[in-house]
C-alpha cells in the first residue's frame, strides 16, 4: 500500500509496533470515554449510521455500542495493527485499511467522529479532510472532533510509543474557521488537561458541530 506523506508513513509504522500499548493506554481513558458518551447522549441516535475516521482498534464504537447496540460503523484506519483489532472485536463492521485522507463514497452518514485523528495531519491535510466530512454527512448529521490545542507540530515518542509519532497542535480559531467554511457549524467546545507521563501536560480539545442546510 503506497502511503502519499512520508510523516505519515512514520507515524502509521511507530503505530503499528505499539499498537498494543496504544490499547492499554487509552482502552480505558475515561475523559475520552466520558466525552464520546456525552456527544453520543445529544446527536447519537440507536441505528445511526457511524463513520469513525482513525477508528484504531475500535474504542469509541465500543462506547456507543454500550447505549446504543443498532448502531452501524464503517471505521477507517491506516494501521493494519488497529484495523486487525477492530475486525476482530466488532466483526459485523466494516473496516478498511486506508489513509483518512483518500476515503470517498457514495454513502452519506448520519455520524462521523473524527477523534484525534487530525494530530497526525498538516494544516493543509486537514483542511482537505474537512471537506470530505462535510461532503460525506448528512445535512443536520453531527461531527465529533478532538486534537490537542497549540501552536506547534513535528515528531515526538509519546506515552506509548518510544519511536516518533507527527503531531500537530492546532489554533482553535484556525479549526473553527475551516469547519463554518465546511458548512460544519460549532455548537460545543471543550478543553481538558492531559497529563503526560513526565509530568508536562496538553490541553485536549473536544468539538461538537453540525452540518447545515445548504
Amino acid at each position: 500500500m503506497k502511503i502519499k506523506y512520508s510523516h505519515t508513513q512514520q507515524t502509521i509504522e511507530a503505530y503499528n509496533k505499539n499498537a498494543q500499548n496504544f490499547a492499554e493506554v487509552f482502552g480505558s481513558y475515561q475523559v475520552y470515554i466520558k466525552k464520546i458518551s456525552d456527544f453520543q447522549n445529544k446527536f447519537i441516535e440507536d441505528g445511526a449510521n457511524i463513520l469513525d475516521l482513525g477508528c484504531g482498534p475500535g474504542n469509541n464504537i465500543a462506547t456507543i455500542l454500550e447505549n446504543k447496540p443498532n448502531c452501524c460503523f464503517t471505521g477507517i484506519d491506516l494501521s493494519k495493527q488497529f484495523i486487525k483489532a477492530a475486525k476482530t472485536k466488532f466483526p459485523q463492521f466494516v473496516f478498511i485499511q486506508k489513509n483518512i485522507l483518500e476515503i470517498s463514497s457514495s454513502t452519506k452518514y448520519d455520524i462521523i467522529l473524527a477523534s484525534f485523528c487530525i494530530v497526525h495531519l498538516a494544516n493543509e491535510e486537514t483542511e482537505k479532510l474537512f471537506k470530505k466530512i462535510s461532503a460525506l454527512l448528512k445535512e443536520n448529521g453531527a461531527v465529533y472532533i478532538s486534537y490537542m490545542s497549540g501552536s506547534r507540530q513535528g515528531f515526538e515518542s509519546t506515552s506509548f510509543s518510544r519511536e516518533q509519532i507527527f503531531f500537530n497542535y492546532y489554533d482553535d480559531q484556525f479549526i473553527c474557521k475551516i469547519l463554518n467554511k465546511n458548512l460544519l457549524k460549532v455548537v460545543e467546545i471543550s478543553k481538558e488537561e492531559y497529563m503526560e507521563q513526565n509530568g508536562s501536560s496538553t490541553i485536549d480539545t473536544f468539538i461538537y458541530a453540525i452540518k447545515q442546510q445548504i
